[in-house]
């Protein structure tokens, strides 16, 4: 038995095809916009990721020692990598960097997640100073799923900083805890804090309203009459209503409940949830403060999907029928040629070299091909309207 380490999966068959499938039209997605592919190394040098990581985060980091006696991590966040590459090897007058990327991730199991490996597909836009760059990560993001078949996909919108400003009046620890209660999702150990902490009047009104602001659009609405003036809202409303411009308004929720570290990400963050599957596919946002941890200035935006879950929801999921082409003991090189002709017409093509007909028949059918090809005569069988009737050899008559 040849056993896998534990926490590692090998992917094959339909699923791994579908993968690809969604790799290739989100590569060529984004390239086309501009965004260069990105081949982050495998191993991260612990001194370079522990402070610009946030606390939990660093729980999750493999560490191992490279070779060389380096301590060193597997790759668990290609977002620094790409910052980290941006700072070394662009000038100012370079930037923005746009950058894509499909490679895998390592973080120690939790519950319920048992893989230490995941498969993942992000963009990140480094370095500029304008309104817009958020809005066009987020379009292409949809203009992405759209082509992989999850039209009835929905981006969750949230913002960093209206929670962090809800708790900069807040001793630290507290605010941490707070913060942690809410990512949780635990309400009543959430509401305990705010009855029992510090907490001047105008911001525990907020903090307490936080867990209700989710719906539509019209949540920005009540948000800023609960904050009045100077509401942090204005980055979040510009996306919203650009994408809403776009013809994305039906697939924009928002909810200011949705939480990531404080100190990482510093403006406007999204999950990604499809029909039919409960739990996120990935999400991202703004990030400038890492940015100003690797002695840069400026704005950041990425994302990071998750491409197993992605793939297996879908348009690729059910791979089309291949055609079957049966070599007729011809010569290799006569076969060969003669199948590549088949090729051209954009159909997954399977070789034949069975000894005999009835056997390469049995093949195609039990394998699932629309059609089998007789490359000797050029004649064509369909296989989904002549299988019923087709009298097949059984594993005695094979020849293969």
């Amino acid at each position: 038995m040849n056993r896998l380490p534990r926490g590692c999966a090998n992917v094959g068959g339909g699923l791994a095809a579908a993968m690809e499938e969604c790799k290739r039209v989100f590569l060529s997605l984004f390239e086309r916009w501009g965004y260069h592919p990105f081949l982050p190394s495998g191993l991260q040098l612990l001194e370079s990721s522990w402070e610009r990581l946030p606390p939990l985060f660093r729980q999750k980091l493999i560490a191992v020692n490279s070779p060389y006696g380096e301590p060193c991590c597997l790759r668990g966040d290609i977002t620094l990598a790409t910052v980290a590459y941006l700072a070394s090897h662009h000038s100012p007058e370079e930037r923005p960097l746009r950058v894509c990327y499909s490679d895998r991730v390592y973080a120690r199991a939790e519950k319920p997640r048992l893989s230490m490996e995941s498969f993942q597909i992000g963009a990140e836009l480094l370095g500029w100073e304008r309104q817009g760059a958020d809005a066009e990560m987020l379009f292409l993001l949809l203009r992405m799923l759209d082509a992989i078949g999850l039209e009835k996909s929905v981006l969750l919108l949230g913002d960093a900083t209206f929670l962090a400003k809800a708790v900069s009046e807040v001793e630290s620890s507290v605010a941490e805890r707070i913060v942690a209660a809410l990512r949780k999702g635990s309400l009543i150990e959430y509401s305990e804090l705010l009855e029992e902490e510090n907490i001047p009047d105008f911001y525990r009104k907020i903090l307490q309203c936080i867990p209700d602001l989710h719906g539509g659009p019209e949540v920005l609405d009540e948000a800023a009459r609960l904050w009045g003036k100077g509401a942090p809202l204005l980055s979040l409303r510009n996306i919203v209503s650009t994408l809403t411009a776009l013809g994305y308004g039906d697939r924009i929720a928002v909810d200011l409940s949705l939480v990531r570290e404080l100190g990482y990400y510093s403006g406007p963050i999204f999950d990604v949830y499809s029909e039919n599957y409960g739990q996120s596919l990935g999400g991202g946002g703004r990030y400038d403060r890492l940015l100003s941890l690797c002695g840069l200035q400026g704005q950041a935006m990425g994302f990071g999907l998750d491409l197993q879950h992605v793939a297996s929801l879908s348009r690729f999921r059910k791979r089309p029928p291949s055609v079957m082409a049966w070599f007729a003991n011809l010569s290799p090189s006569d076969a060969l040629q003669r199948a590549e002709r088949l090729t051209t017409e954009g159909t997954p093509l399977e070789m034949s070299w069975c000894g005999d007909r009835a056997s390469s028949l049995r093949s195609a059918a039990h394998r699932g091909c629309s059609s089998w090809v007789d490359l000797s005569e050029g004649s064509t069988l369909d296989l989904s309207a002549e299988t019923d009737g087709l009298v097949l050899p059984g594993k005695e008559d094979s020849q293969c």
